[in-house]
């Protein structure tokens, strides 16, 4: 199916490019998410009246991605979810509550749900990048801390050996040291027996 893109994209080209695409990326992903129309006479001159516009609205979503980095540049965003004592999620963190999560904490309604990528689905507590595509001139990777707790939250960040486990390998260190540095013991010789 042939397109003129009315939003820039990495891999496909920038505003008002006419490009030639499967039909079912066209009609399931790039016309519904307003990244694409149908390409006529009609709609490039269409396109053409309103180009200007386009371009405005692309520079808007840069200036918006741009905020976005700088609220969330070196921040965790910790999501509080249920889960059993192993740490398997009951359900799972998706694309709309990491949205939420990161409106919240910036203080606007800037993202949506359809510009979060996972590498993988959420089922585990850890830590987990997510990655935010608002503009394509710009990456925005995002540091995600899904716990039970803030605590747990906390714990996960700041991983500290337990007490107990330092003084046992310190103790195992001296142990071994001790072995090295004491005097080794003369070795006896066989003696034959002469008969």
């Amino acid at each position: 199916m042939k397109v003129i893109l009315i939003d820039a994209l990495p891999k496909l080209g920038k505003i008002g490019d006419v490009i030639v695409v499967k039909n079912g990326y066209a009609k399931n992903f790039l016309i519904p998410n307003k990244k694409a129309i149908c390409f006529s006479d009609e709609n490039y001159k269409a396109f053409e009246g309103k180009k200007h516009e386009f371009e405005q609205e692309s520079v808007k979503k840069l200036e918006g991605a741009s905020k976005i980095k700088a609220l969330t540049e070196g921040k965790n965003v910790i999501i509080i979810e249920n889960a059993s004592d192993d740490g398997r999620l009951y359900g799972s963190v998706n694309s709309s509550l990491i949205a939420n999560k990161i409106n919240e904490l910036i203080g606007e309604k800037l993202v949506a749900k359809s510009a979060i990528f996972l590498n993988k689905p959420i089922k585990e507590t850890g830590i987990y990048e997510a990655k935010l595509a608002i503009h394509s001139d710009l990456a925005i990777a995002v540091k995600l801390v899904v716990s039970r707790s803030e605590s747990e939250a906390q714990a996960l960040l700041n991983p500290k050996k337990p007490a107990k486990a330092k003084e046992e390998s310190e103790t195992s260190v001296e142990e071994n040291s001790d072995k090295e540095n004491a005097p080794k013991k003369p070795r006896k010789k066989k003696e034959k027996a002469s008969e």
